[in-house]
């Protein structure tokens, strides 16, 4: 497929060939996808691990590896991971890919679908799922609480 293969690290070399599964040609698709599935895992981690990997990367291992060990919980902690892409495989993510996503609330507001995925799983503790419903609140405080609580930390108004 590429003459220059045998240069690439193995995990550029997977890289490539989630790109070539994802091409339009069909023939190069599954060709691609063939060799895909004889890559080893720790070589497949590595490659989702990088940060510039392509959004392909991401996109095939969510659909074609998401019950590979660490695979979900790899495109969870690669914050350069389209967050769409996490929504279907959150069922298969550890306790500790779920912390690091809840170290990032910015992140993962971004996706109310990921927002109710994550609500649904058996892995999300009592207090990760209070932070959930925050985050899926529509009522948003009104603008005087915010100025309530700002004049109760700063009451001198002169500062």
């Amino acid at each position: 497929m590429c003459g220059d293969a045998a240069s690439l690290r193995p995990e550029q070399r997977v890289e490539l060939l989630a790109i070539l599964a994802a091409d339009s040609d069909e023939m190069i698709r599954e060709r691609a996808a063939g060799v895909l599935l004889t890559q080893p895992l720790p070589v497949v981690l590595a490659a989702l691990a990088r940060p510039d990997a392509a959004p392909e990367m991401f996109a095939y291992c969510a659909a074609e590896f998401p019950r590979r060990p660490g695979v979900a919980d790899a495109l969870a902690r690669n914050i350069t991971c389209p967050i769409e892409v996490l929504r279907p495989v959150v069922r298969y993510l550890s306790v500790s890919a779920v912390q690091e996503l809840f170290e990032d609330l910015d992140r993962l507001s971004t996706s109310p679908e990921l927002v109710t995925a994550l609500l649904a799983s058996t892995v999300v503790n009592t207090e990760q799922k209070k932070q959930l419903l925050e985050l899926q609140r529509e009522d948003l405080e009104k603008v005087e609480a915010f100025a309530d609580a700002a004049e109760t930390a700063e009451p001198d108004k002169a500062k």
